[in-house]
């Protein structure tokens, strides 16, 4: 029989938030506008804003993290080239590695399923090629798969490895293979989700195809022009429930489904019928029906034709309904964090069920007509149930779905 899955630590960077507690606050209340990044000159860009992580402000808070009791979680100390590549990914995994109990003994037992864009330091390659002192530690930091193999390395895991970079459903599927490695008995727990730093290649990238807003991210609003990138981290440590409660840990939330599938459809143009499949699926697995979903975390990029296929899809799967579920995105208050995007948009999930209200959308302020009600500033933001959707889709027609439960030890699938 499968093994349930229960997710019992959370770990949360963003530009604004050094962990989840200052995540939650962003999500109720407001956070800072879109900033220019440091990394890079932005200013020869059509959009030049993003919500990027100041890099001196991000080694200070892992430097703070590092000098307390969670920095006894790692097996060796970071060299800075580790904290260039995956800064963000240590400093989320400390936080939800503390909040879920775990020891170096746990943590030898755990494999890491994680997301990420295009590498941890793709942006050096150039210059490395170039450094004739650079040696075999730099260069492997350069390959897609490193900020896994960084934690990897760090915190000692030695179960399943996998990293996954297919594009905005990255995180999503780092998650769906770690539950399903704790589900068949591959591994007792998983720490997974995902890791991205601000590169200007992607933010080049997503200027030229003219995806990006210049002011805001505006989802599922009548004005809306398109996206703002974002860097961080989210970490979510998922164990079968059986080894958790063993060990006296106390889950948050369960995670009982997860679908994926592609519509194969178009590259940058999202088709519905492929969304509404993963969602299909995704509350197969769960043994839940549309009608018991609470909440639904979109995809929401503020791209006209994203915000419009993931409606459609949305319609196709709870339009018959009375009562629909609450729907949302927070992408107007953390940007897209690309290959991470999924991973902390579970976490804003689980924050959701846990306080029993959506985070507030204050960048919509014309919301066009879908059918389904936005958690709105002066709006009730209540849910009325435990059970939460959260939806990705990804270029190439790529699309994700699952299912968070608030925890029920008397539930058993």
């Amino acid at each position: 029989m499968p093994h349930n899955v229960v997710i019992t630590g959370v770990g949360v960077v963003t530009r604004d938030a050094p962990d989840t507690d200052g995540f939650r606050h962003i999500l109720m209340h407001v956070g800072q506008p879109p900033n220019m990044p440091r990394q890079f000159d932005s200013s020869r860009f059509r959009a030049k804003l993003a919500f990027a992580t100041d890099p001196e402000v991000a080694r200070a808070r892992l430097a703070a993290a590092l000098g307390d009791s969670r920095g006894d979680l790692l097996s060796e100390p970071p060299t800075d080239a580790d904290m260039d590549c995956a800064g963000h990914g240590i400093l989320a995994t400390l936080e939800a590695a503390h909040q879920a109990g775990l020891d170096r003994t746990d943590l030898a037992q755990a494999g890491c399923s994680l997301a990420t864009t295009s590498g941890g330091m793709m942006d050096s390659f150039a210059d490395l090629l170039d450094d004739e002192d650079s040696d075999a530690d730099i260069e492997d930091l350069l390959a897609p798969a490193s900020p896994a193999r960084v934690l990897n390395r760090l915190f000692g895991l030695s179960g399943p490895l996998c990293s996954f970079s297919c594009a905005c459903v990255s995180s999503l599927a780092a998650i769906s293979y770690a539950f399903a490695r704790i589900r068949a008995g591959d591994a007792p727990l998983m720490i997974t989700g995902g890791s991205d730093r601000m590169r200007e290649a992607d933010f080049a990238g997503f200027n030229a195809l003219r995806a990006m807003d210049r002011d805001s991210c505006r989802p599922f609003d009548e004005t809306r022009k398109g996206m703002m990138i974002g860097d961080g981290s989210a970490i979510l440590v998922l164990e079968a429930e059986e080894f958790a409660r063993a060990r006296g840990a106390h889950p948050l939330m369960r995670l009982s489904g997860i679908g994926l599938a592609t519509d194969s459809h178009h590259i940058t143009s999202p088709n519905s019928l492929g969304l509404t499949r993963a969602m299909e699926q995704a509350l197969r697995q769960a043994g839940r029906r549309p009608d018991e979903i609470a909440y639904v975390n979109c995809h929401g990029t503020g791209t006209p034709l994203n915000d419009a296929a993931e409606a459609k899809a949305l319609s196709t799967v709870f339009g018959a309904l009375r009562d629909k579920p609450l729907v949302s995105s927070t992408k107007g208050s953390t940007g897209h964090l690309l290959g991470t995007a999924g991973a902390i948009e579970t976490v804003a999930t689980l924050l959701a069920i846990g306080t029993g209200e959506a985070p507030v959308m204050t960048t919509t302020a014309q919301p066009y007509e879908m059918g389904f009600r936005l958690p709105l500033p002066n709006s009730d933001r209540r849910l009325s149930g435990g059970i939460a959707m959260k939806n990705s889709l990804g270029f190439g027609g790529l699309n994700a779905s699952l299912i968070l439960e608030r925890y029920d030890e008397t539930r058993a699938h």
